[in-house]
């Protein structure tokens, strides 16, 4: 009965390590994307100059947009809601 009392828990915490250390290799795309929500793209800029221009074009047709760093790491991408993305997308279209 003794070597049970060891056995058992040493065989529970190796069966554990190797399900974390599997679970930790998983190396998805979904798992390293950032989640915005609702939030849709409009533009896809190369500079926060660009970005301020682009959100201030669409705070003026009183559409509200949030920017956040592009997936790729090159870049912004100007993300809206989606009941003002018809209207985002209207007014950079036009300008």
């Amino acid at each position: 009965m003794g070597y049970y009392t060891l056995l058992i828990p040493l065989v529970v915490v190796g069966l554990l390590a190797l399900v974390l250390r599997w679970a930790l290799s998983l190396d998805t795309d979904k798992a390293h994307r950032k989640d915005y929500g609702l939030l849709r793209e409009v533009a896809k800029v190369p500079s926060s100059t660009a970005a301020r221009v682009v959100e201030n074009q669409l705070k003026q047709a009183g559409v509200a947009a949030t920017t956040v760093p592009a997936e790729d790491g090159v870049g912004l991408r100007i993300l809206v809601f989606p009941n003002d993305e018809a209207t985002a997308i209207d007014v950079l279209l036009k300008n």
